[in-house]
């Protein structure tokens, strides 16, 4: 039996990097966006998943820039969950090869976030590496343009990279020690001054600098925010770790977002997933709705074995071994309710 998805709740757009799109048809005055790629449609679900049982009054419409590699089914399952899906056709030219093979092209969509400040009151960017252990509406008050400095604890030496992280090469202008922000949640609110304008200015860095870019969508912001520092310090502000923690942060079990960002994922290394089964719990509930899977390979397998890869196929079979029991108890009363029938109807007649 297949779980039914909630009603669809929300609406978007779509621009420079893609191909123009309909307004969003707001029902909020906040709006939460993703972007993905149509093979990891998977993580996009399990994230709603996620951030609707945590956060039930969040109060905020959804938007999931895609590809057009979305299969047809992935995305109604992903409308249902209340999200409004639009395509973002993503232009790579000038970046290295190398670079696009280490880039999530849907990253590039929250640049257009900028832009949707037109529309909303304040605008939250989720990368689809995360997982949602607690209530998150207090992050929208962050802003005017908010964004956490990289998890020290990612290093595994206790202190966080420099911004340089993000080049292949230095960019004149760009501080390469200051330390790195992390693009993988942010917040754009009203009182950001001009920010379509703002928006431009990273398109035009990336253009201007496209073959330097290690991590394109992440350089660009990080120049963005060096530049704000001077020219518009109280329009920049600090997102708390525990809206972007890293999966080997201690405290990663208590913050109400971990952000697995790094080679290593949610979904394809048995450690990690080991420590956060409530992911693969919402994962299994993306798949019993129908959706598709992860197919990639895992690293540390050994570690899955023992503990959430391990619990996540007991979780199917409990699971398929309870509907199967409950269809034998709904035809046993099903037999039993015509047998009491034919039995009551023969004593009125005695």
């Amino acid at each position: 039996m297949t779980e039914t998805a909630p009603d669809a709740l929300a609406g978007g757009d779509a621009r420079p990097f893609c191909e123009p799109g309909r307004a969003p048809a707001r029902k909020s005055s906040r709006l939460v966006t993703l972007g993905v790629t149509g093979d990891w449609a998977f993580a996009a679900g399990t994230l709603l998943l996620a951030l609707r049982r945590h956060n039930p009054d969040l109060g905020a419409d959804i938007l999931v820039f895609h590809d057009d590699g979305l299969r047809p089914s992935d995305r109604a399952l992903l409308e249902g969950l209340g999200a409004r899906c639009e395509p973002f056709a993503v232009a790579c030219d000038g970046l290295r090869p190398e670079a696009v093979r280490l880039l999530s092209p849907l990253s590039l969509a929250k640049f257009a976030c900028f832009r949707l400040l037109a529309d909303y009151e304040s605008v939250l960017w989720l990368d689809t590496d995360l997982v949602v252990q607690d209530d998150v509406g207090d992050v929208f008050s962050h802003g005017p343009l908010a964004l956490a400095v990289e998890d020290p604890e990612f290093t595994g030496e206790g202190r966080t990279c420099g911004a340089a992280v993000n080049f292949y090469e230095p960019v004149p202008g760009v501080d390469g020690d200051a330390p790195n922000l992390n693009t993988g949640v942010m917040v754009w609110r009203r009182g950001l001054r001009d920010p379509e304008a703002l928006e431009r200015r990273c398109l035009d860095f990336l253009q201007a600098h496209g073959p330097k870019l290690r991590y394109p969508d992440q350089a660009a912001l990080n120049a963005l925010a060096q530049w704000m520092r001077i020219e518009r310090p109280g329009e920049l502000a600090e997102l708390p770790r525990r809206f972007n923690c890293h999966p080997r942060n201690p405290a990663a079990v208590y913050a109400p977002v971990v952000h697995a960002f790094g080679a290593y994922k949610l979904w394809n290394d048995g450690l990690t997933a080991a420590c956060f089964p409530e992911w693969q719990r919402d994962y299994a509930r993306w798949l019993r709705l129908g959706g598709s899977p992860y197919a990639g390979p895992v690293d540390n397998a050994a570690y899955g074995e023992g503990g959430a890869f391990y619990l996540l196929r007991g979780l199917f079979d409990t699971i398929g071994k309870s509907e199967q029991a409950l269809n034998s108890l709904r035809e046993r009363l099903a037999a039993e309710s015509a047998a009491r029938k034919k039995l009551e109807d023969l004593l009125r007649r005695l």
